[in-house]
């Protein structure tokens, strides 16, 4: 039943009344998520991979000249000529696909949730924090610290704040009160997400840890554990874009039409 004063949007099953003749280009969306993901994750590996086999001494080095055995995000991603074209480009392919399904999280919760004016500025505010988190990746994924550090320190601002932003208000928002019955997917994604966010967050605050005390201290090793606390933000960020796996797990995208 249409609710007055909300603008409607169709979200039904895969299985649909209309012929194959009469319906457009068709894309399930969980393969879109997948292939979306998979592009930073990729990226993300073959630069660590590459830097460890390729540029170890370089990736590895900093400023205390100790023992250090694995790459930060910034060496292994904007240090070397290959990964970063390699990183560039997958974010590049990534982002129209991103910004897509930004919007269709919009339409999702304006459908799903039972609407307070405080639900409504919630899913406001996640929609503006989503496009600048990947606004603020761009940023510092196109512009390095050696072209421009000021504008590359901003957008890495801007991305790691609206991250964690985000991911919290939308923890938020699969939490309360729905139109329809939680679905087992429904409950597998909001555990998730509230999983994938803490780990992030921990990782975050282990990393800060561990940078101020590799520049405090100099210490063997300080600065290998910085680096892999920053992986698992990183991975923890992918695999919470991953839950729209199962936010849309039975829609499809009809490019004649939107998302059914």
């Amino acid at each position: 039943m249409a609710l007055p004063g909300r603008r409607q949007y169709r979200y039904t099953p895969l299985s649909t009344d209309r012929s194959p003749a009469e319906r457009g280009p068709r894309l399930r969306f969980r393969h879109l998520a997948l292939s979306t993901v998979s592009l930073p994750l990729f990226g993300f590996l073959f630069c660590v991979g590459w830097s460890l086999k390729y540029n170890f001494e370089s990736a590895t080095s900093t400023h205390c000249k100790v023992a250090n055995y694995l790459p930060s995000l910034s060496a292994a991603i904007g240090g070397f000529t290959v990964q970063r074209r390699v990183w560039k480009t997958v974010i590049a392919l990534h982002a129209l696909p991103r910004f897509l399904v930004g919007w269709f999280y919009l339409t999702f919760w304006q459908e799903t949730l039972a609407l307070t004016l405080s639900a409504r500025a919630l899913v406001q505010a996640a929609n503006a924090l989503y496009i600048c988190e990947n606004l603020g990746l761009l940023g510092l994924s196109f512009v390095t610290s050696s072209e421009n550090f000021p504008f590359h320190k901003a957008s890495f601002i801007v991305f790691l704040f609206c991250s964690e932003l985000y991911m919290l208000i939308t923890c938020w928002l699969s939490w309360l009160p729905r139109l329809y019955p939680v679905k087992r997917l429904d409950a597998r994604s909001r555990r998730h997400k509230l999983l994938f966010f803490m780990l992030n967050f921990i990782s975050l605050v282990f990393a800060m840890f561990f940078y101020a005390r590799h520049n405090a201290r100099c210490e063997p090793g300080v600065y290998t554990l910085f680096a892999l606390s920053e992986y698992v933000v990183v991975l923890s960020n992918i695999a919470f874009h991953m839950t729209a796996y199962w936010d849309f797990h039975d829609k499809v995208l009809d490019l004649g039409e939107g998302l059914v």
